[in-house]
């Protein structure tokens, strides 16, 4: 096994926190910091999914209400409610990792890969947990486990979280998903959805205890070994620098969309797709492409919406198909866009 260094930082306030995670990541990514696990908590909190609105995916006036903040996470997925009772986890590396090291096909078998280390640390404590493809685990049919994963150039970060103890009740109130989130899985709520694993064992399990389970199954599964480890310097300066300049801004998480924009709706097989599009005649003037999708590539969405700007439909489609995205997604906005023409 090699080694990697395993960060437990401490940093509880949402929007530090994630200015801690893209830290480490461009600091992977410059090859200044080394492959590293890092075990996350936070306080009470929001987290929505890069790709998502928050006036649609969160009931704002309930945080609001609550002193629940909100904020928007640098990784694509669905909007998450983490307090106390939550325990997640970040595995950052190079992306060639992936071919080379764990000789996977592509980033997204990485979510089976850890998916069973998941199960596996779930099934210490007792229970019968499974891979719900193409992110989750589950258990008894609800989930306990759900996962994100993203890429910066030549660096990859992995992040998944465990509902341990977690106000199930609070989080119901708190979300807001699409009717066409659970269309295709049997569920109507947020509430039946979900389950605690203190739960699904009849007893309280503190993130403590099940990190100290966790570790050891992901050390296994990406075969490093871990030795504690802090932020270095770098990361702390790039950390303050992105909690100064983007992740405490209202501006990251609460961005502007066109009030003329058609919005559209579908479901792929990784998550809800809105496409909110702007017309001049035939020609597309505006694409704002939304959801809790699973993509890695985020500079694919990115090109997706610099490229069909002034383009016909027809040809935005032709655009969408030669671009880096997952089959299903890119099937999915091609289908909303032919809708339009």
């Amino acid at each position: 096994m090699s080694r990697a260094r395993l960060l437990e930082d401490g940093e509880l306030d949402p929007p530090r926190h994630f200015s801690v995670e893209e830290a480490v990541l461009r600091c992977v990514d410059e090859g200044v910091s080394p492959p590293t696990l890092r075990i996350r908590r936070s306080r009470p909190a929001l987290w929505i999914g890069l790709y998502q609105t928050p006036e649609e995916d969160v009931n704002l006036t309930r945080a609001r209400d609550l002193g629940i903040p909100v904020i928007r996470r640098h990784n694509p997925g669905g909007a998450v409610y983490q307090d106390s009772g939550t325990l997640c986890y970040s595995l950052f590396f190079p992306k060639s990792f992936i071919s080379d090291r764990w000789k996977l096909r592509d980033a997204e078998e990485l979510y089976s890969l850890f998916g069973a280390a998941a199960v596996r640390a779930l099934e210490k404590f007792g229970v019968r947990a499974a891979v719900s493809p193409v992110n989750d685990v589950v258990v008894a049919g609800r989930k306990v486990y759900g996962s994100a994963q993203v890429e910066l150039y030549s660096a990859f970060v992995h992040s998944g979280t465990f509902l341990l103890s977690c106000d199930l009740d609070r989080m119901a109130e708190l979300l807001a998903p699409s009717a066409l989130k659970y269309a295709d899985r049997g569920f109507t709520n947020v509430r039946d959805r979900v389950i605690n694993l203190s739960e699904a064992v009849g007893r309280r399990v503190s993130t403590e205890e099940f990190a100290s389970v966790l570790v050891p199954e992901i050390s296994a599964a990406a075969g490093f070994e871990f030795e504690p480890g802090t932020l270095t310097e770098r990361e702390r300066e790039t950390a303050e620098y992105l909690f100064q300049k983007k992740y405490s801004t209202r501006e990251w998480t609460y961005r502007e969309v066109s009030k003329t924009a058609r919005i559209l709706s579908g479901r792929a097989r990784k998550g809800t797709v809105t496409l909110a599009l702007s017309m001049e005649g035939d020609r597309i003037s505006g694409v704002d492409l939304r959801g809790d999708f699973l993509v890695p590539e985020s500079g694919a969405i990115e090109a997706l919406g610099r490229q069909v700007r002034g383009r016909t439909i027809p040809e935005a489609v032709r655009i969408v198909r030669s671009l880096p995205l997952p089959g299903d997604l890119a099937d999915t906005i091609s289908r909303l866009l032919e809708e339009q023409s």
